[in-house]
């Protein structure tokens, strides 16, 4: 893999053996050899993994890849928060991130299991990390990789000529692309469609040979964090009753909010006594009840 020569003072960045990344930006990691730190093993996917900034935190999300991420141990299966010192491992290649203006996160070992002692605290991130998929399009907006991602963004409003080879953006976003093509700044203001009850975000990674790599996310209205806010929940009881809301499990809010499984069930604990419930089933039916959904 190839080494880059680090910038001014960027304290992140990717080690592994014989190399290192400056993170200065969305960084994709896979098998071909556009990616930015290229991994040449067939239990790669070609586009594996994104690592990239929100809230001046580091967060790897997996790009729908065959054989995942495994950070720390554990496998992911949602967009992580990384911490200093944070083992990550994708097919046989084993990087590091390291970032010297955060501090390694406080670790005990237990019976051979790692857990987080004091986590600290967090911010809205996980709500615009949670869902992120890769485009890779033409400055005409013509979908050269991500199809399936694309219908999921935008569904029946994609274009397609009879016997084209590729989908087409819709209308808008092919507006957005044409006016980032023809300004010369260098920071691109994200694109934020609203569609069926939710906010999709579309930002630039790069524009490379006359290709524009797309990061989209999704955010819903419904259950947003400040809305959950608004019922009397703190901001983390907020987070983790979001992730409520999207069906996730308590194991699964640890992993993505980084804390420990104790944490999460004490913050369940909390919000049930706030939402007069006794469960996540009715918990959920409150929140619906109360915001009117």
């Amino acid at each position: 893999m190839p080494v880059n020569a680090g910038t001014r003072e960027q304290p992140a960045s990717l080690k592994w053996s014989g190399g290192m990344h400056t993170l200065v930006g969305p960084c994709l990691i896979g098998r071909r050899s556009d990616n930015d730190i290229p991994i040449n093993n067939v239990q790669a996917s070609r586009r594996h993994a994104v690592i990239m900034n929100f809230s001046d935190e580091w967060w790897i999300n997996d790009l729908g890849s065959r054989n995942g991420i495994v950070v720390n141990g554990l496998r992911l299966n949602s967009a992580r928060r990384l911490r200093d010192g944070d083992e990550i491992r994708i097919a046989s290649q084993r990087l590091t991130f390291c970032n010297t203006l955060q501090p390694a996160a406080n670790h005990s070992s237990i019976m051979g299991k790692t857990t987080e002692l004091a986590p600290r605290a967090l911010s809205d991130a996980p709500l615009a990390a949670s869902a992120c998929e890769l485009l890779i399009v033409t400055e005409r907006g013509e979908i050269l990789e991500g199809d399936k991602a694309a219908h999921w963004f935008f569904g029946k409003s994609l274009e397609r000529a009879p016997g084209a080879p590729h989908y087409f953006l819709p209308p808008a976003v092919r507006q957005w692309l044409q006016q980032l093509a023809d300004d010369n700044e260098n920071i691109f203001p994200p694109l934020e469609m609203e569609q069926e009850g939710q906010r999709i975000v579309l930002s630039l990674a790069r524009c490379r040979d006359d290709r524009f790599y797309l990061l989209g996310r999704v955010e819903s209205f419904q259950v947003s964090i400040e809305r959950l806010q608004s019922l009397g929940l703190t901001g983390r009881e907020a987070e983790v009753m979001h992730w409520v809301c999207e069906g996730k499990n308590n194991p699964e809010i640890a992993q993505i909010l980084d804390v420990t499984q104790h944490t999460v069930n004490r913050h369940n604990e909390h919000i049930f006594k706030k939402l007069a419930v006794d469960n996540r089933h009715k918990a959920i039916k409150a929140v619906k009840e109360r915001l009117g959904l």
